[in-house]
């Protein structure tokens, strides 16, 4: 029903109580939804930021190891017998060259470990920081494989708002001899 208030000169329509409040319902439904929709995309944003920090964190930690690993010989790896056990550290020799048709190994180890939910390259005396947020270093060879090193790399983080993020990256690396 519309309000209709007249004078001498002219008639004006207005508008009720209950229009004003079906419009301010509506609206109020509109901007509930967008609203709605931009905490579930700020959310989301939020999460794949995190997943591709996460990730690149992996990346880095293969390109590391599987460039060192793919130098490293079968009979210089210590601590990671080929028996298909998990291990949380591995560490090898590299070669150096070849002298006389043999491999000349380095004198240096390097060992990958994680400590502290960091992966760190130790060679020699240096410690170099590859990977942050690292939660599970697993690596292990198989018997009937030995020249073939499996590496499983687990990455964790939470979000600003709380979500936790999980990432896992699993690869294989053909030692050299």
């Amino acid at each position: 029903m519309k309000l209709r208030i007249c004078n001498r000169l002219k008639c004006f329509q207005g508008i009720t109580l209950v229009e004003t409040l079906i419009t301010a319902l509506i609206f109020a439904f509109l901007v509930g939804g967008v609203y709605l929709t931009l905490i579930v995309g700020i959310g989301s944003w939020q999460a794949n930021d995190v997943r591709i920090e996460l990730q690149q964190e992996l990346r880095k930690s293969m390109d590391w190891m599987i460039g060192d690993l793919r130098q490293g010989g079968v009979s210089t790896i210590t601590n990671v017998p080929a028996d298909g056990n998990w291990y949380s550290t591995i560490t090898f020799k590299t070669s150096t060259g070849v002298s006389n048709g043999n491999i000349v190994w380095s004198a240096d180890t390097i060992q990958y470990v994680l400590s502290s939910n960091q992966l760190q390259r130790i060679n020699g005396a240096q410690t170099k920081l590859i990977a942050q947020d690292i939660q599970s270093l697993q690596i292990r060879r198989q018997a009937s494989t030995p020249s073939i090193v499996e590496v499983s790399l687990q990455d964790q983080k939470k979000t600003s708002t709380g979500h936790q993020i999980n990432v896992t990256l699993n690869f294989k690396v053909e030692l050299r001899n």
